[in-house]
């Protein structure tokens, strides 16, 4: 669940795994239990889901229909497409525009199984490696960009959990077990964490906990010039006001 640019999570599943792909019948616990949370949240009107390219399968497509969210999910350039007759209209990728303009394809079928109706965003963003081809269960427009991106929103939630934040990796924990209940200790942290900030910042005082908004000495400055007697107090007053709490942000 996306809040503020962050990716709190609701259900997961550890696993002892050689790999970092996961099979289907792994995810879909993992959905029935985010289901069922946040069936007990009434003031839940609308779930939208976001997935990557490993989620492009039917039966992951038939289940989150069933819950009754809209999803989209990015999916491959050589799934085939289909039109309500069954005629085959060529792979997605086929489709791209040769001006650079996104192309949208609605009430069509994928897949040799014909799964569907389902709607197709198709572009090439200037400047971007890769197409994006997505397909979502509601008529698509240009704005379906801009949400599928809100995704990534789980890359910052993977950096708070290593170095940026709690350094998970240090704990050199490999029991599942433990380690899935600290993710729930880390889930309530950060639930705890994001709600101070917000409160702080409507309330101005942002400056007190991050020190990027307003610039100190900084940790890295002052533990190597102390040992050399540079931290002088020159150094320090023209940074003022120095907030203890956030030299130890930085840290």
């Amino acid at each position: 669940m996306t809040y503020r640019g962050r990716a709190i999570p609701i259900a997961w599943k550890l696993l002892k795994h050689n790999s970092s792909a996961v099979g289907v019948k792994e995810i879909h616990p993992v959905l029935s239990s985010a289901y069922a949370f946040l069936c007990h949240l009434p003031e839940v009107e609308q779930v939208y889901f976001r997935a990557d390219r490993g989620f492009m399968d039917r039966q992951l497509m038939v289940s989150v229909t069933g819950y009754g969210w809209k999803w989209a999910i990015r999916g491959k350039g050589q799934v085939y497409v289909y039109d309500a007759q069954g005629v085959a209209l060529g792979q997605i990728r086929q489709h791209l525009s040769q001006h650079g303009e996104p192309v949208f394809l609605n009430d069509v079928y994928i897949t040799q199984q014909h799964y569907g109706p389902v709607h197709l965003a198709i572009w090439h963003p200037p400047g971007a490696r890769d197409p994006w081809f997505i397909v979502s269960n509601y008529p698509c427009s240009k704005d379906i960009f801009d949400e599928y991106a809100q995704r990534f929103q789980i890359e910052e939630g993977f950096l708070d959990l290593k170095s940026a934040g709690f350094d998970l990796e240090s704990t050199h924990l490999r029991d599942t077990t433990a380690l899935s209940g600290l993710i729930f200790l880390l889930a309530l942290c950060s639930i705890f964490l994001f709600s101070e900030g917000a409160s702080l910042v409507e309330e101005g005082e942002r400056q007190t906990v991050d020190p990027h908004h307003h610039r100190v000495v900084g940790w890295n400055y002052s533990r190597q010039a102390a040992p050399q007697g540079r931290l002088s107090r020159s150094r320090i007053d023209q940074h003022r006001p120095v907030n203890p709490i956030a030299i130890a942000g930085v840290r």
